[in-house]
């Protein structure tokens, strides 16, 4: 080891992490990054609520107009796309659909641009003659959902958004 190396690292670190914690304490900044992650984990909620709903026209405008959405195998383009899909579902026997986003990391890229993490637990179950509530014995799907936010003269909205289901309910 070269002599005096270790305290140069030291003031390397030491360096660094003053220079984060400066920028990280600069209100402005502060105030910028929580307005964006708070606006796409308003986005990550209001995904469930619509989706839970069934409700296809909120659900695809919190996409942008071109945005996609799906899993490796089959993604949706297109607000359109996303709306009929969306519709096309609730045609069925009436369902019990809840979505629970039990975890959301943000990340801001720039001024315009953030990207997502979020892991969802869904519960989906007819609904019987009597009506609710619906017995179940276990969850429908765990996922992991990767999405692209942008901003837009609309606001916030999803650009991309992949799903990769973790697990399944066995039946």
């Amino acid at each position: 080891m070269v002599k005096g190396c270790g305290l140069a690292a030291i003031v390397m670190t030491s360096a660094l992490l003053t220079s984060w914690s400066l920028h990280a304490a600069d209100p402005a900044e502060l105030a910028r990054i929580n307005a964006i992650v708070t606006a796409c984990e308003r986005l990550e909620h209001d995904y469930a609520i619509y989706r839970d709903r069934g409700d296809a026209e909120a659900f695809a405008n919190i996409f942008t107009e071109d945005g996609e959405w799906g899993r490796p195998t089959t993604v949706l383009k297109g607000r359109e796309a996303i709306r009929e899909y969306i519709a096309s579902s609730s045609g069925g026997p009436p369902e019990a659909h809840m979505q629970f986003q039990t975890t959301i990391q943000i990340t801001p890229v720039d001024d315009t641009t953030a990207t997502g993490i979020s892991y969802a637990i869904v519960l989906e179950a007819p609904i019987p003659e009597e009506g609710l509530p619906v017995s179940i014995i276990g969850f429908q799907v765990a996922s992991e959902s990767r999405s692209t936010y942008k901003l837009t003269d609309e606001g916030w909205k999803i650009a991309k958004r992949e799903y990769t289901t973790l697990f399944v309910d066995p039946e």
